[in-house]
């Protein structure tokens, strides 16, 4: 069963998308071009519907001037050293492992090569604890009530439990935390929070129109050479709504039909409501499990192009019949693919070989490697004493420029308005001959 909206008054915009979003582009099966640096084509300003921000249920609290927000007051943070002294600065690794299993690994590759440069000041980063919470909100929650009275400076947070009830224990105990900025605390109001990508969370991105992110668009705009036409198709959940109103405010009128089912999802179903249509592209979100499930039929059926963004999952092709079920698909990734072989790649493969660490890496050790070169950044940055007051001053009232020194790595972004939306950074790859290809290579807006 579906329901069908065709660009309508939404009634509700959800304020957390949820990591898992998966989008499906339809467009010609045309022999594809392998593209190694993105050409640079000119995409229209998408529209955005001015009925969102009366859609948010509670407005953001953000400075959403694109300035650093200076007038933030200090008073209340304590100038403490806590988890620092003269020779380590401690922090903590908190993942859902069943998930993001290896996260630590990419934190301890950065690490190894801060430590191996002399540190920060001369004082090693070093990881005290690493916790998985195995996706329970509750085993999260007692995880960070326990950090927060510890001695340990900031914390690297890759969880799919990660819920605004956790951030805001970090948040009140003034402990930074980085990490993949898909949830809420990411994103105003909360300041602690600092994803290496930005905020990813829709309600901001929908409030602030002007950080909205675009890549989804930009990538497949250079792949046509114009903007192409598309259809959504999502689930009938509050996630499902969410992703319905990042579509339609991203593309506009480019955006033709929107379909949102319930439970029973089939590549039929799906084929049957869009294959009359003539769009170029189709834009899916369903989960991990059901892509798996369905994107072999569609490949087969649909006179197009199908991506998703959940299926780059490094090592995921070794499975014979998995690489024979995404066979010709698409998907895209916010994290830098290391099938790029660009600097970024290069050095964390060599932070890896460094600490025996595995010659393929997963999207967790990107991630985890990231976060982590974030916070080294930030730290970096500081003039005189480290603390946990001088680091809100400089991430957040003074700001830092933080512009990964390799090619292929994230996109540059300014931590002082990095809680506000996104750094938009993608790239575009294809299963092709049982391995991933990019054929737009990870650029910036």
């Amino acid at each position: 069963m579906s329901s069908v909206t065709n660009n309508p008054k939404l009634r509700l915009l959800i304020a957390v998308i949820p990591f898992v979003v998966i989008l499906i582009v339809a467009c010609g099966k045309s022999e594809v071009p392998n593209l190694i640096e993105a050409p640079t084509v000119t995409t229209p300003t998408p529209k955005v519907v001015t009925v969102i921000e009366e859609l948010v249920n509670e407005p953001v609290q953000s400075n959403s001037t694109g300035q650093p927000d200076n007038e933030f007051d200090t008073k209340e943070i304590e100038r403490n050293y806590r988890g620092i002294n003269d020779e380590t600065i401690k922090i903590a690794v908190v993942k859902s492992g069943n998930v993001f299993q290896d996260v630590e690994i990419g934190v301890k590759a950065r690490i190894f090569r801060l430590n191996e440069n002399g540190g920060i000041n001369s004082r090693k980063l070093e990881i005290v604890e690493v916790i998985d919470d195995s996706g329970s909100e509750e085993t999260l929650k007692s995880a960070v009530e326990e950090i927060v009275d510890q001695d340990i400076f900031a914390l690297i947070l890759l969880s799919t439990a990660t819920s605004p009830a956790v951030t805001d224990i970090l948040a009140e105990n003034n402990l930074p935390f980085f990490g993949w900025g898909f949830t809420e605390g990411f994103c105003e109001p909360n300041k602690w929070g600092f994803g290496f990508n930005g905020c990813m969370n829709l309600a901001t991105s929908a409030a602030n129109n002007e950080n909205l992110d675009t890549s989804s668009l930009r990538l497949l705009s250079i792949f046509y050479g114009r903007v192409p036409q598309v259809i959504s198709i999502t689930t009938s959940d509050s996630a499902g709504t969410a992703v319905t109103v990042q579509n339609e405010t991203l593309w506009g009128d480019n955006l033709i039909k929107s379909v949102q089912f319930d439970d029973d999802i089939s590549a039929a179903a799906i084929l049957e409501e869009v294959n009359s249509l003539g769009a170029d592209v189709l834009l899916v979100s369903m989960g991990l499990e059901t892509t798996v499930d369905i994107k072999r039929e569609l490949i087969d059926n649909f006179s197009g192009m199908v991506v998703d963004d959940v299926t780059y999952l490094p090592g995921i092709l070794q499975d014979f019949e998995m690489a024979a079920k995404l066979e010709g698909g698409y998907v895209f990734s916010q994290v830098p693919p290391q099938e790029e072989y660009r600097g970024a790649t290069t050095e964390i493969m060599t932070g890896l070989s460094q600490i025996d660490g595995p010659q393929i890496y997963s999207q967790a050790i990107s991630v985890g490697y990231w976060s982590t070169d974030l916070l080294v950044a930030i730290l970096n940055s500081i003039e005189g004493e480290i603390n946990v007051k001088s680091f809100f001053e400089k991430a957040n009232i003074e700001g830092y420029l933080y512009n990964p020194e390799f090619s292929g790595g994230p996109c540059p972004i300014q931590t002082a308005l990095a809680h506000q939306g996104s750094s938009g950074g993608a790239a575009l790859l294809q299963v092709r001959g049982g391995v991933f290809r990019p054929v737009v290579n990870f650029n910036c807006p």
